[in-house]
């Protein structure tokens, strides 16, 4: 099937302030704070040598007026949005509210399920830096709120999460998930200072496949997600995946190896390793994103528990992460090429599915720039994409919102609901 093409309008802009190596950020932020009153000062976190900055994930906060940054100069950035985005025809310049410096690189991170501006208890995102606890930050104030240390009880140094979650089945999300090396932990961020509540192995023994009977998965899980009706998802970098019952607090509810071809030929020679998951509304679909890979696999848990189909042509063979999104039936995800395509009708079409509607939001200008698709406005289907470059010598930083898209189709859309979306790499 022809993919229809379609064009957008740029509403809002980073512009070439964080288009730069990583010194130059700093010099352009500490300026700008002479006569912005929400920038920390960050000297001691930005090194000078002369590497490059780019953005390396962004995600929505809840609410649809916070988006929260990653870059590689190792700053948790928040975008605070002004509420006449969509509404004036000027051109908005974006900049951020506040700056949270981390001493290492943020492996994770993730916001506030009930996030609302209006109520400052809402406002709240976790992180997770390398080698060290994780932190409770707020897009407002600077500085750490609580901290969860996750300690290896033989060693006592730190384990690394490489996955955050907020837990969305029980309670109001004042628990959390943490997926690190073949575990799965528990934390209650009213618990400063405080280790997890619980710790759930995803393999009995590391290091003897006899114990337990072999049965689990090892691995880092690097990707995490709640169902609906509370089924836990759990990725690795080892192209499993392990579903777990009661909200990830009951058992093994069934493991899969997405690299063996299950009921669909394409995609299971590609991969290096789960980056993202996405469950349907329903809880019966589950779309499984990996890195170096080019397109996406929904797989069909609930009933034969195989792979479905196969979206193809998503143009993401790197090793960064590159994020997609699930609107309704609808999956967006962006390319290496500068591109954001759309596949539609999740789980009503077996076999390889390419896409139905591609819009280059570069103009082709950036080669080898990363726009991860990100959204969404209740008004309609406008974009908001997080580009970056890692190249050494190409300074490529940007982020900006794209106004409702006019698809060359002339197909009328549904009006698409807010939703959530992170992307990066390590």
């Amino acid at each position: 099937m022809a993919t229809n093409k379609g064009v957008g309008r740029l509403v809002g802009s980073t512009g070439d302030f964080y288009r730069g190596s990583i010194a130059a950020t700093r010099r352009n932020e500490n300026q700008e704070n002479g006569t912005s009153g929400h920038t920390q000062l960050h000297s001691s976190s930005c090194s000078s040598i002369e590497v490059s900055n780019c953005f390396k994930s962004a995600q929505w906060s809840a609410d649809g007026t916070s988006l929260i940054t990653s870059s590689a100069d190792k700053i948790l950035r928040s975008f605070i949005l002004p509420p006449d985005l969509l509404i004036t025809p000027d051109l908005h310049t974006l900049r951020p509210y506040t700056t949270h410096p981390l001493p290492s690189p943020a492996y994770a991170l993730d916001v506030y399920p009930t996030y609302d501006l209006s109520n400052p208890n809402t406002t709240l995102l976790i992180a997770s830096p390398c080698s060290l606890p994780i932190r409770l930050l707020s897009p407002f104030v600077p500085g750490i709120l609580a901290s969860y240390p996750l300690i290896n009880v033989t060693t006592e140094a730190y384990i690394a999460s490489h996955s955050l979650l907020f837990d969305t089945y029980h309670g109001n999300g004042s628990q959390f998930f943490a997926g690190s090396e073949s575990e799965v932990s528990v934390f209650d961020i009213n618990r400063n200072g405080e280790g997890p509540l619980s710790r759930m192995k995803t393999i009995p023994s590391r290091r003897k496949k006899i114990v337990g009977g072999g049965v689990g998965m090892k691995g880092i899980i690097s990707a995490l997600a709640m169902s609906p009706d509370g089924l836990l998802a759990a990725g690795t970098f080892g192209r499993w995946l392990g579903l777990y019952n009661s909200g990830g607090r009951g058992g093994v509810a069934g493991l899969l190896e997405i690299g063996k071809n299950s009921g669909v030929s394409g995609g299971a020679e590609e991969g290096a390793g789960i980056t993202q998951l996405l469950w349907s509304s329903c809880g019966r679909y589950l779309c499984v994103v990996e890195r170096r890979s080019d397109g996406i696999g929904v797989w069909d848990v609930r009933n034969t528990g195989r792979k479905i189909s196969w979206l193809r042509g998503r143009k993401a063979n790197t090793m960064q992460r590159l994020g997609a999104e699930l609107v309704n039936r609808q999956i967006w995800a962006g390319g290496m090429d500068g591109a954001v395509r759309m596949w539609d009708g999740l789980g009503m079409r077996e076999g390889i599915v390419d896409p139905e509607l591609e819009s280059n939001i570069h103009d082709g200008k950036l080669i080898g720039d990363i726009a991860n698709w990100q959204r969404l406005t209740s008004g309609g289907p406008s974009c908001r994409v997080c580009g970056g470059n890692s190249s050494f010598w190409d300074y490529i930083s940007d982020l900006f919102w794209s106004a409702p898209y006019e698809w060359a189709s002339g197909r009328p859309r549904e009006p698409l609901r807010r939703g959530r979306w992170v992307s990066g790499y390590h």
